[in-house]
């Protein structure tokens, strides 16, 4: 299986949910990394950008959600008691 702009579109879904997911049980605050992932989700594959462009974009910010879960502690500030009483 080759990868194209579609899967590489669709591992950036799952991976954003995953990490907003994380985000949440880990009762921390999202950063512009969330931002710029869900800017990049909305940016149309039928553009006439080459597919480069779209798998480099796609497979970068796969890669910054999986570091960010992986030091969500140090790059997240916490919920503040008041707002985790909420969830």
């Amino acid at each position: 299986m080759t990868l194209t702009p579609q899967i590489t579109y669709f591992a950036l879904l799952l991976a954003q949910a995953a990490h907003l997911l994380h985000h949440r049980l880990a009762r921390r605050h999202i950063s512009f990394a969330e931002v710029i992932s869900a800017a990049v989700l909305c940016v149309p594959l039928t553009l006439a950008l080459p597919a480069w462009l779209y798998m480099t974009a796609h497979i970068s910010m796969i890669a910054v959600q999986i570091v960010g879960s992986i030091w969500i502690r140090k790059l997240s500030p916490a919920w503040e008691k008041e707002s985790a009483t909420f969830a």
